[in-house]
């Protein structure tokens, strides 16, 4: 049985959200836009940060127990060279936050500008998520439901977080439903993208899945065993260690209890 999270996505139009009012209103989770290639007209031509993502990836830091965060970038590559270039620098923005960022490191594909053809965009997305995992980091691809249907075709075994604003459900397809734009959530000005998520904490053997397997990789990794383990997903209290909390606290969600 999987356990459905509700969550936002956020870039600067968002400005400062008070992130204690965001999860009091019932969000579990955030996603940060980190930053973009370049600008599509041409006047900057090179990857940048989002004005906002440093203050706010440190503040909802903060929070605590139970409210998660990932970040997406926007894709903006032509060219292959141009796809390595934007991986590495979102890679060096997430890195000194690694600790606070459970959840994935989306890719957003969307922009007009990407001119090309479905084999090469969908080699470039591969290549991206392919460095992004190489970093340490869980890859993720961000589209709506035509680009994903038209445009290209995500990597295997790499999560799909699908945007639909007209969708009466989540598709079958997508570990993340991006429902609509429109959102109102106590805590930020304005409207706000609105989510939910399947299972997004927990997932300690990194296959994709949250289940007992991941029980007996805690357990197994708490005895002592060489297993190899996602911290950062393993680690459901966000206190720095994977302890018996964490082990209790994952079976009570994969029993339907909060």
């Amino acid at each position: 049985m999987s356990t459905i999270y509700k969550g936002i996505d956020i870039s600067l139009y968002q400005g400062n959200p008070n992130f204690e009012k965001v999860h009091a209103s019932g969000v579990d989770f955030v996603m940060h836009k980190a930053g973009q290639g370049r600008l599509a007209d041409g006047s900057y031509n090179a990857p940048f940060i989002d004005p906002k993502f440093t203050r706010n990836i440190k503040a909802a830091s903060q929070i605590g127990d139970d409210f998660y965060q990932g970040s997406y970038w926007y894709f903006m590559a032509n060219t292959e060279e141009q796809v390595r270039e934007e991986a590495k620098y979102y890679i060096e923005l997430l890195k000194p936050y690694k600790y606070n960022h459970q959840l994935w490191a989306a890719v957003d594909v969307e922009d007009p500008s990407i001119t090309t053809n479905y084999k090469t965009l969908s080699n470039h997305i591969e290549i991206f998520c392919h460095l992004v995992a190489c970093a340490g980091f869980r890859p993720m691809v961000y589209a709506n439901s035509y680009w994903l249907d038209h445009r290209f075709k995500a990597p295997k075994n790499v999560p799909i977080w699908e945007a639909n604003w007209s969708a009466g459900k989540m598709s079958d397809r997508a570990r993340m439903w991006q429902y609509s734009s429109k959102g109102a959530v106590d805590g930020i000005s304005g409207n706000v993208d609105v989510n939910v998520a399947l299972d997004i904490i927990g997932d300690a053997n990194n296959d994709g899945k949250v289940d007992n397997k991941d029980v007996i990789t805690m357990i197994r990794k708490m005895s002592g065993w060489n297993v190899p383990i996602n911290e950062s997903q393993a680690d459901l209290n966000q206190d720095g260690y994977v302890t018996m909390k964490d082990l209790v606290k994952l079976m009570r969600k994969l029993s339907g209890r909060k």
